[in-house]
């Protein structure tokens, strides 16, 4: 049967421009946050995590689903529950305001509940595309998979481009526009997802391995391979990198640039550009030594991100350097489980996807900004302790191996948004004064004090964003010693090879790569690097 190649392969690129919008969208969210919920920086962290914990879970277990009931009824499923995700976000402020007056004392808790699980689900519509679009698209491009599958993940830094536009123009107090209802902003990944859904709907799909074949058992094979469980854990190092700075990169840079949001649709913009070219690339120096040489460029370019730079040219020709780096990693990796273990089918694909997304929900992202927290206070507590007595909180945390008292998240966000002048002092305190989730004794304590803390505050979040950038940055070393290690022993088995499946007869065996075991000469029809 011929199917619509390029209508499939669009429906699939607009399911990752939809959850690009959603992730963009979602990491400006912070400030109106802090302002209407009270939500501080480790819950925002977990809503951050939550956008990528359920895309964890489901693009493994979406990928053994893929196998047994094929794609299309995978994508409407996803359809469904990817609107619903939006309905969620419009419910949370009528619910804050009846909690507050029927429980205020678990008001905040009760709407990061809501705001949570709406990330959550939303996250489980990732995974399910993710299970769908990475082995469909190797199926319908066969030949050449790695090039295909980075243009297929352009969608998603082409999402974050759309997705922080529209948050820069519309979201927070610095909107260029006009600032709207953050439920709008949040939720305009939904006109995308009609758009595919639409398309889709009347499309027929190829087969997938599983219902091809007639050992269901086959597609786990790639499990039984020592490399593969090494590209697991490498990919897992990926997703802490690149999503878990990605998720704070707009946080973190909120005192060094007018409207930091554009910093990460400046690296998405070239992200989008060069994941098209990464098919000659990868036949010039193959899939692996792409993935070492972009390893090292990210760690230097994070080290460059985290050194104090004061300069906002500066900050964008690191965030290029850093850029060139991240760019090809994931696509990448997905291409070299779909070369090396096509009889894995989408399980292969399904379980790198899911190591990264769950590094990124469980670790990466409440570390990272656990890490800013507190360097922040740390800093704040050694270079103006009285600034720090205003505003920390009474009670020490311990989250990550870290112990310390975090900033009041409502104080924090009145200062850190307040405009200085060139004496360091603020132009106005009106947003501290008009602060309703601030106590109007603290109020008054932090208005006659606003023209030392301020700055100081501001100071101390600017160090804390740049020392966990710098922390992230030994991730990427790490990953260059790992593909190191599998460039010399791709090299010590006779060279990287794309391992292809005869589909010339149906009754045949699917072959099943051993790795170090087999011989390299005797492997089904390579295409070599």
């Amino acid at each position: 049967m011929d199917f619509a190649r390029g209508k499939l392969m669009l429906a699939s690129f607009l399911t990752l421009v939809a959850s690009g919008i959603g992730f963009a969208t979602r990491t400006a969210a912070g400030g109106p946050w802090e302002r209407e919920f009270n939500i501080g920086g480790g819950q925002f962290g977990a809503i951050l995590g939550a956008g990528f914990l359920g895309f964890g879970l489901m693009i493994f277990f979406g990928g053994i689903l893929v196998e047994k009931f094929g794609y299309k009824k995978l994508l409407m499923l996803a359809f469904v529950l990817h609107l619903v995700s939006a309905v969620m976000l419009f419910i949370a402020n009528p619910l804050f305001d009846g909690w507050r007056e029927s429980d205020p004392e678990n008001a905040t808790q009760n709407v990061f509940n809501v705001l949570f699980w709406s990330a959550f689900l939303f996250s489980i519509c990732q995974g399910l595309y993710e299970a769908v679009i990475n082995p469909l698209i190797a199926q319908l491009y066969p030949d050449n998979k790695t090039h295909y599958l980075n243009i297929l993940h352009a969608g998603w830094p082409a999402g974050m481009i759309v997705g922080g536009l529209f948050a820069a123009g519309f979201i927070g107090e610095e909107a260029w526009f006009t600032e709207l209802p953050w439920q709008w902003a949040l939720a305009s990944f939904a006109i995308v997802v009609v758009a595919y859904g639409i398309m889709v709907i009347p499309e027929k799909f190829p087969e997938t391995v599983g219902e091809s074949s007639s050992d269901f058992a086959t597609v786990f094979s790639c499990f039984a391979s020592i490399p593969f469980l090494v590209l697991i854990v490498l990919h897992a190092l990926i997703g802490y990198m690149e999503l878990g700075v990605d998720s704070w990169m707009t946080k973190l840079m909120e005192n060094l640039l007018p409207n930091s949001v554009l910093i990460l649709v400046y690296t998405s913009m070239l992200m989008f550009v060069l994941r098209f070219f990464a098919g000659p690339i990868v036949h010039k120096i193959n899939p692996i030594g792409l993935l070492l040489g972009s390893s090292v460029i990210a760690c230097l370019g994070l080290l460059w991100l985290g050194s104090p730079i004061q300069s906002v040219g500066m900050i964008f020709v690191a965030a290029t350097f850093y850029s060139l780096g991240k760019a090809f990693l994931w696509p990448t990796m997905l291409g070299v489980a779909g070369e090396r273990y096509p009889q894995s089918g989408s399980v292969a694909m399904g379980a790198l996807g899911a190591a990264g997304m769950l590094c990124v929900g469980q670790i990466a992202g409440p570390r990272i900004g656990t890490q800013q927290g507190f360097s922040m206070s740390e800093n704040l507590q050694q270079t103006a302790p009285e600034t720090f007595e205003r505003y920390a909180e009474p009670e020490a945390i311990t989250a990550w191996g870290y112990e310390y008292r975090p900033l009041d998240a409502a104080k924090l966000n009145a200062a850190n948004g307040a405009e200085l002048g060139e004496d360091g002092k603020p132009v106005s305190t009106q947003a501290l004064a008009d602060a309703e989730l601030i106590d109007e004794a603290d109020k008054e304590v932090l208005l006659a004090n606003a023209d030392t803390d301020f700055s100081a505050v501001q100071d101390s979040y600017l160090f804390g964003g740049r020392r966990a950038l710098t922390l992230t940055s030994y991730v990427p070393a790490t990953m260059a010693i790992g593909f190191l290690g599998l460039l010399i022993y791709y090299r010590s088995i006779g060279g990287y090879k794309a391992i292809k499946i005869d589909h010339e007869h149906e009754d045949a065996e699917v072959p099943v790569p051993h790795e170090a075991t087999e011989d390299p000469l005797e492997r089904p029809a390579p295409t070599e690097y």
